[in-house]
């Protein structure tokens, strides 16, 4: 199922891991407390309005503070679309970027975080913060 703001760069399974991700992203906010607000999923409360042009694929809210969450996936972590949609965000604030904790390129696994720090540092978004989500298990790291 495509979201409003899906990356048609994305692969079917990709897209699968995707949603995953924003499932249990979504999931875990709401039990703490956040009123969320999820694209792709279904999700009761539906997709958030545009923010300069994109939608993002969670926010969170409570009396203290409003985030937002772009998930990528392997495939789309470093692509154009991605950056364009983390710059929108970015104006807002609160914004993080969740990806999973562990890719694949050249049959060989890696671990993406330091070349996505390395993108949002080229990118001049340094208050972007970086999480991970195994889109299997769903552990979540807010910190990576």
């Amino acid at each position: 199922m495509l979201g409003k703001g899906s990356n048609p760069k994305r692969s079917a399974d990709s897209q699968i891991n995707h949603n995953n991700m924003v499932r249990y992203i979504a999931n875990d906010l709401a039990s703490r407390g956040y009123s969320v607000f999820a694209d792709h999923i279904n999700w009761p409360r539906g997709s958030f309005c545009e923010i300069s042009g994109y939608i993002p694929d969670i926010t969170a809210t409570d009396t203290e503070c409003s985030l937002i969450f772009e998930i990528e996936t392997c495939q789309t972590y470093n692509d154009d679309h991605t950056r364009e949609q983390l710059t929108a965000f970015d104006k807002k604030g609160g914004t993080y970027i969740i990806i999973p904790p562990v890719c694949s390129r050249d049959n060989k696994n890696y671990d993406p975080v330091a070349e996505v720090k390395q993108n949002l540092q080229n990118w001049g978004l340094f208050l972007v913060r970086v999480g991970t989500c195994d889109p299997l298990t769903g552990k979540i790291d807010y910190n990576a």
